[in-house]
């Protein structure tokens, strides 16, 4: 096995284990489809429904925020090009075929944009339910396989901050 860095962080590794060899077979069929929230090709049913049900206004910045994600999340696992774990660790278990690079999740990084820029239109329930599925998705990457605990944490922090850099870019539109 090739080392790599976010090997060298004990607890991401033994997070990872834990939460990975954690096997349910609800959860694994539940996951086989749930997994499909978090993608880059279900953001145009959240648009649409921002639009529908918060304004404008709301739909902007997602827009905004959205756009702001979908150029760092290549940028960044370009710049650091860190394998999946199934590359790295030995009996990891997938429930889902991986491709391009790990760090950090891209599908962290999607939910936790719509969570941060319902913080800002959406009611107490509606960031409440996304503040939910943006922990099931997150559970899911590593539960999965595809990813470390830390791309997880990493893709939330650089989805609220595209949430937030959004709201102050959609501004000026």
């Amino acid at each position: 096995m090739r080392k790599d860095w976010e090997l060298s962080i004990k607890w991401n590794v033994k997070l990872f284990y834990a939460i990975n060899h954690r096997r349910n077979p609800f959860l694994d069929k539940f996951y086989k489809y749930f997994f499909y929230m978090g993608k880059t090709h279900s953001l145009p049913i959240y648009l649409l429904l921002y639009y529908i049900f918060t304004g404008t206004s709301a739909f902007k910045h997602l827009f905004v925020s959205l756009i702001i994600t979908g150029i760092m999340m290549p940028s960044i696992k370009y710049i650091f090009r860190h394998k999946r774990p199934s590359s790295l660790l030995e009996n990891v278990y997938l429930l889902e075929p991986v491709s391009l690079k790990s760090f950090p999740s891209a599908d962290s990084a999607y939910v936790a944009t719509l969570f941060c820029v319902s913080l800002f239109y959406g009611s107490f329930l509606l960031s409440g339910i996304l503040f939910i599925l943006m922990l099931i998705i997150g559970y899911g990457r590593v539960y999965m396989g595809a990813h470390f605990p830390l791309d997880v944490l990493v893709g939330y922090s650089l989805g609220i901050v595209a949430g937030l850099v959004g709201n102050y870019l959609s501004s000026y539109f």
